[in-house]
């Protein structure tokens, strides 16, 4: 899990290619100018991308992957879907590479807070004010062990 897309440019490939889900608390050029690292390695593989954004977010998706022009990817697998955390519901999106990432299939849900419910973790967010809205997140681990060394 990746939060904030900035300068991913400082990590290691191998380490961002380890990423399946991104969590943008808002779209400043500091917390998103990563996007397009990301896009370029994760672009030939067969994987699928979950972004996570505030209101807008999709939108936001859409134009940074229309600024390209994707007439050479109908065989690349790569799926991104984008999530845009609204105060009552979260619309997601699909952008397939094999069809130059054109947005499909819009789903909504009631947002409850939870963005990510899985067997080891859950991940929330709330949305505060940044003078446009803005995601906080939380990332809770739902089972801890402490191991007792001294034995």
């Amino acid at each position: 899990m990746q939060f904030d897309l900035g300068r991913l440019g400082r990590m290691d490939p191998g380490d961002v290619l380890k990423i399946s889900h991104v969590f943008v608390s808002h779209a400043h050029m500091d917390h998103f100018m990563g996007f397009d690292h990301l896009l370029r390695l994760f672009l030939p593989r067969d994987a699928v991308l979950q972004l996570y954004g505030p209101d807008a977010f999709l939108a936001r998706m859409e134009a940074r992957l229309a600024g390209y022009t994707w007439n050479l990817t109908e065989d690349y697998p790569l799926v991104i879907i984008g999530h845009e955390v609204r105060p009552d519901v979260v619309v997601s999106a699909t952008f397939r590479a094999a069809s130059g990432f054109r947005p499909e299939g819009r789903t909504e849900r009631p947002f409850d807070g939870v963005l990510v419910d899985e067997p080891a973790l859950s991940v929330s967010a709330a949305i505060l004010d940044h003078k446009i809205p803005c995601l906080a997140f939380a990332l809770a681990e739902k089972s801890h062990l402490n191991v007792d060394t001294s034995f």
